[in-house]
């Protein structure tokens, strides 16, 4: 139980506390192999994290020594032995031949996992000896055990092919085997197309003229956005002096050109005209080179599409397509052929282009081009194109990561993760809220960030999964604060209030309202004055949000709804424009019966802000509450013209805004409106609607199927037609025995009422 204890202690890091009781403990019991093994270890990481020389020496010693002391004790102690190795090979160089023999006996083992280890160890060492080939034998024995380790992770596998291979080419670059060397860095850039080895590797590939090697390579550089702009200026502008002394490469003169795009003012200078022209010419230049080439008409394309002369870049986009269509021609001739022609083509070309990275490319550069249109039909008829290239790159990355499928182009999991993102967002934008959820679980899972976690919630929300996208947003709060821009600090807790209280969480609610106002007077006020004037504007906007939502915000005190209303009146008192304020107040007047004001706050809220812009369910609900306080206040004529004009805006709407639920509640008022202004047919013909909807839809008994069936019998009864006025009490009597109007109206009925007089004249 003691050994646990210190076990705990080591996985928690607290290295320095478990070897001051390992050592106390193993003074008690010195045969206790476990504990030298725990001890060995905390020295180990103790002296990876310690600064000083000396003493890092003297713990690298001490962690020698106790792994030592667990083989003296059980010499079969696999991890100890590989760890004895580990120092032997890597720190305590002059300890070399004993962990050659331990890599021997490692070896000579049935574990694939530890023997590719023993075997890197060794490798390290007959580097170190000068023995070229009993290094290059033990790499060459790795990848044989790497195919069959990792014969089911594609992923895995290439990553230790890329380790062997690039050793083994490291070992012939240093006994000045330069093709061979070169041989096995193109192996290795196979298996693992983004790796750390890149700018080292292509300088070499140009020193040796394999300008197909340096070409691919320079497409991966260019994308990873991983090495310093000075790096990348130099590499380029040395490509830049190959291709005017005469060497001739058209895929080396591509990326050049691609690379230009990242560096364009390096380039082309400041002057953007003179640069435009420029452009133009490099790319006319190289297209008299290279006629066969796509993309030097597609580069002299877009410096016209930069500048907006679409119909000079519509030929040229044509010109590329016939040639060879790339991911990121498709979209700038797709949007040229809209700008030139005023639609856009009917199709698009479904080309095998097998590097995902474009296609995820291709996607953003088209979304950022579309986000400048202010047409919103524009953008929708825009988003399929949209979804396709974000698929086309998804299920390269997925095959390659969850099939055994496709190559390593698709192997950079943070490209991958920020693919299922775009992705996510586009089939939300589409309302496949479920895929999209999906889809970004399998990014966040990849490689996690925030505003994965932001987009599967506003996914969540949008399925109804309120509670999975309240969990989401609480992550990005507790563990993404240091990145998060302010904006979305506040945005987010807005949201997750109002989702708290759609699901009457309504005392978190609360906590998360008190926090952030409480830090919006301390800190955010201050800081958002550092803000870009839209961020600014969104975080105001967002905190009034959080105020008007106070609305829905139930507590248990006594006084509760009276709270809620004077925080909302307060919050008029220094936003008196605040038109969502007068919005939200309009439920808690009606709610605390205090109809006057209610319409009030109708009123204010239509004059300040307009409700053209507002959506259908919102404009229905100010005209049908209007109503509603009308109808309590008996003023029945406005009550039925509020609910006729809730009608024709429900009219306007979608088939959710038309929903059964909905028009029922109009019909009910409508019926019980036309009551009290004694127009009984109509109430009649309005009762019958909601009727018609219960007996349409299947649904059972309620008490507001009750509720409208007494009012059509007060109408009925009015009328004079008692008849049917006494078979509706007994049919709700005989289906809602519970409800009291009912049952006293056929107490009166019986006691004498209407009827009586009839009874007796007969």
């Amino acid at each position: 139980m003691q050994l646990d204890e210190l076990e705990r202690l080591y996985n928690e890091q607290a290295y320095t506390e478990a070897i001051t009781k390992l050592e106390t403990y193993l003074q008690d019991y010195p045969q206790e192999a476990r504990g030298w093994h725990l001890l060995g270890l905390s020295q180990l990481e103790n002296a990876r994290a310690t600064d000083n020389p000396d003493l890092v020496s003297a713990m690298y010693e001490a962690a020698y020594d106790a792994f030592t002391q667990v083989l003296t004790i059980d010499a079969s102690h696999a991890q100890a032995r590989l760890h004895r190795a580990y120092l032997g090979a890597n720190i305590m160089t002059e300890k070399g031949d004993e962990a050659i023999s331990d890599c021997d006996v490692l070896i000579a083992g049935s574990d694939e996992d530890i023997t590719t280890k023993a075997l890197l160890y060794r490798f390290q060492i007959w580097v170190l000896k000068e023995e070229p080939e009993k290094a290059l034998a033990d790499m060459h024995r790795s990848l044989q055990i790497y195919e069959s380790l990792y014969v089911d992770d594609l992923p895995q596998l290439n990553v230790a092919r890329f380790q062997c291979y690039t050793r083994i080419g490291d070992v012939y670059y240093h006994t000045e085997n330069r093709p061979a060397a070169l041989e096995y860095y193109k192996q290795a850039f196979d298996c693992t197309v983004y790796n750390n080895r890149l700018m080292s590797t292509i300088w070499f590939a140009l020193e040796m003229a394999d300008y197909d090697f340096a070409a691919n390579m320079l497409q991966i550089l260019i994308s990873t956005g991983e090495n310093s702009r000075e790096e990348m200026l130099r590499l380029l502008k040395h490509i830049q002096q190959l291709l005017t002394e005469g060497v001739r490469h058209a895929m080396l003169a591509r990326e050049y050109c691609k690379g230009t795009t990242e560096f364009w003012h390096e380039f082309y200078g400041e002057d953007d005209d003179e640069g435009t022209l420029e452009q133009i010419l490099v790319g006319k230049n190289f297209v008299s080179q290279y006629p066969d080439e796509a993309y030097f008409y597609h580069y002299t394309a877009t410096a016209f599409f930069n500048i907006g002369s679409y119909q000079e870049a519509f030929p040229w986009y044509e010109k590329s397509m016939a040639i060879k269509p790339y991911p990121f021609s498709i979209v700038r001739w797709y949007y040229t052929t809209y700008k030139v022609t005023g639609h856009f083509p009917t199709a698009w070309p479904d080309i095998d282009h097998l590097i995902p990275y474009d296609w995820y490319a291709a996607g953003v550069i088209f979304t950022e081009i579309i986000q400048l249109e202010n047409d919103p039909q524009l953008k929708q008829a825009a988003t399929p194109l949209k979804r396709f290239l974000y698929k086309k790159a998804f299920d390269l990355y997925h095959a390659y990561w969850y099939e055994n499928k496709g190559n390593s182009y698709a192997g950079h999991p943070h490209h991958f993760a920020m693919c299922c993102n775009n992705y996510g967002i586009a089939l939300y934008e589409a309302g496949i809220f479920v895929e999209a959820a999906h889809i970004h679980t399998i990014g966040y899972n990849m490689s996690p960030f925030w505003e994965q976690l932001e987009s599967r919630a506003d996914a969540y929300h949008n399925m109804g999964k309120l509670a999975e996208a309240i969990a989401d947003r609480r992550n990005i709060l507790e563990n993404y604060t240091d990145v998060l821009p302010l904006m979305y600090y506040v945005s987010i807790h807005e949201r997750m209030i109002d989702d708290l209280c759609t699901l009457e969480r309504h005392p978190e609610a609360l906590d998360l309202y008190e926090k952030i106002l409480n830090e919006y007077n301390e800190w955010i006020a201050r800081d958002m004055e550092e803000l870009e004037v839209y961020d600014r504007n969104t975080i105001t906007y967002n905190i009034d949000r959080i105020k008007t939502g106070r609305a829905f915000i139930r507590s248990n005190s006594d006084n509760d709804l009276s709270e809620r209303i004077l925080a909302l009146e307060s919050h008029l008192t220094d936003k008196p424009d605040d038109s969502d304020a007068y919005f939200n107040l309009m439920y808690l007047y009606f709610d605390n019966g205090q109809y006057e004001h209610c319409i009030g706050a109708i009123n204010n809220r239509i004059s300040i802000g307009g409700i053209q812009q507002l959506p259908v369910i919102s404009q229905m609900k100010i005209y049908y509450f209007r109503g509603k306080a009308a109808l309590k206040l008996k003023r029945y004529k406005a009550a039925i013209a509020d609910m006729q004009q809730t009608l024709e805006i429900m009219a306007s709407g979608d088939a959710a805004d038309n929903s059964p639920n909905y028009r029922f509640g109009v019909y009910a008022f409508m019926a019980e409106a036309y009551l009290g202004e004694q127009e009984y047919d109509q109430c009649l013909t309005y009762g019958m609607q909601c009727v018609n909807i219960y007996a349409g839809n299947n649904w059972a008994w309620d008490a507001e199927a009750s509720a409208i069936r007494y009012t059509m019998a007060l109408a009925f009864e009015a009328k004079e037609d008692f008849s049917s006025c006494k078979k509706l009490i007994d049919l709700i009597v005989a289906n809602d025995p519970g409800y009291q109007p009912a049952v006293e109206k056929k107490k009166q009925l019986k006691g004498g009422g209407l009827f009586s007089f009839f009874r007796k004249k007969k």
